[in-house]
Formats: structure tokens, sequence, C-alpha cells
């Protein structure tokens, strides 16, 4: 019993030791703007409506302020996550040979792609998160020249962030950001991202 549990483990403990996966805790996703913007929205309705539909705990003049200060705060978190996601070039995935739905960005600097919580992708045996030049993976023999593997997606569902090693140099050129299973040679999915700048 001892065995298979350690068995069990062994793949928990080969996502914690990915570099991509380290710290996508709700702590570190807050530096994702796609997660951020929802995460705040929903806390600020959360705070709103305590007033609006009269909760006996805004009665007391602490629990009153606390909501007021967690409105505050988290109103400037949603604008600064807005004002980031207009920074940077975003886009929406489209399906092509297994579903994948959901957003992307890539920041203005080149350093981060970032899914928002929405994300969502059909396991593979090795689905990796490639960036290109090439505006549809479709149309060039993929992976091509340009494309820089980011890494293996760390999960099929949800918001996620992935760092790269090095910043890209000329982050506007990369129009798309593809999900290609390395194993299978077969394009999942990609978005073809725009700067909203």
């Amino acid at each position: 019993m001892k065995i298979r549990s350690i068995a069990l483990l062994a793949p928990l403990f080969l996502v914690a030791c990915n570099g991509n996966s380290l710290n996508q805790n709700h702590e570190a996703l807050l530096n994702n703007p796609l997660y951020l913007e929802q995460y705040s929205e929903q806390l600020v309705d959360t705070m709103v409506n305590l007033e609006v539909y009269g909760d006996p705990l805004i009665e007391d003049e602490s629990k009153k302020k606390i909501a007021d200060d967690t409105k505050k705060y988290w109103l400037a978190e949603a604008k600064k996550s807005r004002k980031a996601q207009r920074q940077s070039s975003k886009g929406s995935f489209i399906m092509i040979k297994e579903y994948v739905a959901g957003e992307v960005m890539l920041t203005k600097d080149g350093s981060a792609v970032h899914f928002g919580p929405t994300f969502t992708v059909t396991p593979g045996p090795s689905v990796h998160v490639v960036l290109t030049t090439a505006v549809d993976p479709r149309d060039v023999e993929f992976p091509d020249e340009s494309a820089i593997d980011i890494g293996e997606v760390l999960m099929p569902y949800g918001a996620q962030s992935y760092y790269l090693t090095e910043k890209v140099a000329d982050p506007i050129k990369y129009r798309t950001v593809v999900l290609w299973d390395s194993k299978l040679n077969r394009l999942y999915g990609f978005a073809q991202i725009s700067p909203l700048y």
C-alpha cells in the first residue's frame, strides 16, 4: 500500500518541480492580469452586494470599514489589470484538432504568457505552449523557424502563467500562441494575438 501511495504522488512531485509550474498558487496568479481582473471584479461585487442587499454585517462599523477598504483596494487592482491587458498582445484560442478555448496574452515586454480563468484544452501526451511569428500555424511547416517552445501546458483547465527564461527580443512580431502536442506532432489550436495599445 505504501509503494502505491508513493507512485500516486510521483506525478504531483514532478509537476511541482517543473520550473513553470512553481508559484501557480492564488498569490502568484494575481500577477496574471486575466486572472486578477476576474478575481478583483468578483470580490468588489461581493462587497457592493453587502450594501445593496442591506446585509446586517455592515451595521458593524468595523466590518463596514473592512468591506469599504476591500472594495477600494480591489477596484484599483481591477483597473491595474485592465491597463496591463491594454498594453499587451491578446487573443482567444480557436480549436483545430482538439478542443481548446479561453483568452491568452503576451506581456508587452515579452517576458510572460498568461492564460485566463476560462482556459480549457483537451489533455494530450505532451501539449506545449509555443510562440510564433506565423499568423496561422496551418500555413507553415510547424513548428517553424521562429517558434519558441515555452514549455508543456501546466494544467488543461484554468488560469496559468508561463515566464520565458529570456524575454522575446521583439514581442510585437510574435502574432500567435500555439498549443502543439510535441509527441504526436499535432496542432490542438492557436490564438492570434494582437496589441491593444
